[in-house]
């Protein structure tokens, strides 16, 4: 009986195969084996799915190679993907320049083909020779949605190239406004401060809102001590200017050479540009930038004021009424205390310290808190580690935006708790220069020469006390000669001689220092702490006091604002500390 592979025959043939002589019926089960043995060395050859899948790329006029394997990534050949790993093509194999399949889809802006090279297994950290990886790699052609891809599966937005680019600034630089969004809403200070500088000379008006939407410094400096409004107006880019401009950009700082904007435009040939930043009300308003002006009235408000008294709030601090408001009142300082007159109130909350405040800190990675181990930027696991103090800081910044401006100076803040350090978890939530057209060249005893920077045309003017410069409502109150050690200069004497100038018309004071980048007028800070439900604004010179159970009282000094950070000294030990934009307060 015949069972494998056959049918019993129909009964109408049963009778005509049956009458079959024995020679018959022997030649034919011959051939059947014949038949069966061939097929069954077929399916053998058929059962090597390496073999399969190499003879089904050839069809294709593929190889097995990763040359191939990087041409069909870079035209989304999603369907061949599996046969080159199949046929033993390696997923993260790479060409003579280091680039992967995954680089190459990437670049492509193929995210169907991303996405299968990601489940396939591909490392989304693999650079090319020149240091790129996949999010550099689609940031740079601005594919936001294969960026964002990447990013849930690990990318590292560190990353940066042998030419520094990172994915932020790259895509910054070519104006993909996109991407830039998506991230720069992680990105740390200093990368949206590098992006914003690269945008400006590109000079696209929605990518340079996105970057100081996100907190971009519109003050940061370049490597060669040049602003974003420098940059976007020796580039000739004339919307970047306005745009900069309504944002509340300085417009009289000067770089290294003692150039603004304005003469910068100009020496490149770009008069209309120059024009514009000297004629203010040609530059029009912003949301954002009325923002910006109405903060800064309040600070320089705020500055002229006494500071507070404040225990640190337990929790969330969000939609705490200022103590010291009337209902619909103006934000008006209450007066300073000494840490030993303070409210019996105060005295009983802080008799009886919580640990609540300090395990709100550490949740959202405020002082004391430990990040995952880390190496390189990265968890053992290999995902880029996460960073908390950035995260916290960003949101401290954030949430304190709606918080009344108080004066650090005369200021006392109590914490509830030993581990509750206010400074260690202050945050530099904001910077400002104040816009102001006058600049210091020389000092020689009491007579200074100064010149307008909103007209540069106008020469230099000898002043001394008392003297209004011309042209201008700025009176000469204070000419100081002072030289100091520098650093940099191991011991060299450097002239910081100083001119005090009062606005004649406003009342307001400004010290302008001699050949100082930047120092064109009176900065100010505002430092944020998690748990107050104020916003500090310091200058240099302010003292201010900090109160814990256990530690006791401390006395800081503010010695620097700068656009990076403000640095503070504690009076008892001469410890010199920098708050920074990202929470981290170092050592200086």
């Amino acid at each position: 009986m015949i069972a494998i592979g056959l049918k019993w025959p129909q009964n109408s043939y049963r009778k005509s195969y049956l009458s079959l002589g024995p020679m018959k019926i022997s030649k034919s089960f011959g051939m059947l084996a014949t038949v069966l043995v061939g097929l069954s060395l077929f399916l053998v050859g058929c059962s090597d799915p390496q073999k399969v899948a190499r003879k089904s790329l050839d069809a294709k006029g593929y190889e097995a190679s990763t040359s191939s394997l990087l041409v069909a990534a870079s035209a989304g050949d999603v369907e061949s993907l599996d046969l080159f790993q199949t046929a033993g093509v390696e997923v993260d194999s790479a060409d003579e320049l280091g680039n992967t399949a995954l680089i190459k889809a990437a670049a492509a802006g193929h995210l169907p083909a991303v996405e299968k090279i990601l489940g396939m297994g591909a490392d989304p950290r693999k650079i090319n020779q020149v240091g790129r990886d996949a999010l550099i790699s689609a940031a740079a052609k601005g594919h936001e949605e294969v960026a964002r891809l990447l990013l849930s599966r690990g990318a590292d937005t560190a990353v940066r190239d042998t030419e520094g680019w990172g994915a932020l600034s790259i895509a910054a630089y070519n104006g993909h406004a996109g991407v830039v969004s998506l991230l720069s809403a992680s990105a740390t200070p200093a990368e949206l401060d590098d992006a914003l500088l690269v945008a400006s000379f590109s000079g696209d008006g929605k990518v340079i809102n996105t970057l100081l939407g996100q907190g971009a410094n519109i003050n940061a400096r370049s490597p060669d001590s040049k602003t974003p409004l420098m940059i976007s107006s020796q580039a000739g880019k004339v919307e970047a200017v306005r745009i900069l401009l309504q944002n509340q950009a300085n417009p009289y700082a000067v770089d290294h050479d003692q150039q603004t904007a304005a003469t910068l435009a100009q020496t490149a040939g770009f008069e209309e540009v120059s024009k514009l930043i000297s004629t203010p009300d040609a530059w029009g308003t912003s949301t954002e930038g009325l923002k910006a002006a109405t903060e800064m009235s309040m600070a320089q408000k705020a500055l002229a004021e006494t500071g507070v008294e404040e225990v640190l709030q337990e929790g969330p601090v969000d939609g705490i009424p200022d103590p010291t408001l009337a209902d619909g009142a103006s934000p008006v300082q209450a007066p300073a205390q000494n840490a030993d007159q303070a409210p019996e109130a105060t005295l009983v909350e802080l008799s009886s310290p919580t640990n609540s405040t300090s395990a709100t800190v550490a949740q959202t990675g405020g002082a004391g808190t430990k990040p995952a181990p880390a190496i390189n930027g990265k968890t053992e696991g290999g995902v880029a580690a996460p960073n908390h103090a950035r995260d916290t800081a960003k949101k401290v910044r954030e949430e304190s935006m709606s918080r009344p401006i108080v004066a650090l100076n005369g200021s006392t803040i109590h914490a509830r708790t030993p581990q509750e350090a206010p400074v260690k978890s202050m945050v530099l939530a904001a910077y400002h220069e104040e816009s102001l057209p006058i600049a210091v060249d020389r000092v020689d005893g009491a007579t200074a020469s100064v010149r307008r920077l909103d007209q540069p045309s106008a020469g230099s003017f000898e002043v001394t006390e008392g003297t209004v410069i011309p042209g201008t409502t700025y009176q000469v109150k204070e000419v100081t000669t002072r030289f100091v050690s520098s650093k940099e200069g191991k011991g060299r004497m450097v002239d910081v001689s100083r001119v005090r100038v009062e606005d004649t018309r406003k009342g307001s004071s400004h010290l302008l220092v001699k050949d100082v980048v930047g120092q064109t007028s009176d900065t100010y800070a505002i430092l944020a702490v998690p748990n107050s439900q104020y916003r500090y604004v310091v200058k240099p010179g302010d003292v201010f006091r900090t109160t814990q159970p256990e530690v006791g009282t401390k006395d800081f000094q503010v010695l620097d604002i700068r656009p990076t950070a403000v640095v503070i000294k504690d009076l008892a030990t001469d410890e010199v500390l920098s708050i920074a934009r990202d929470g981290v307060v170092n050592p200086y």
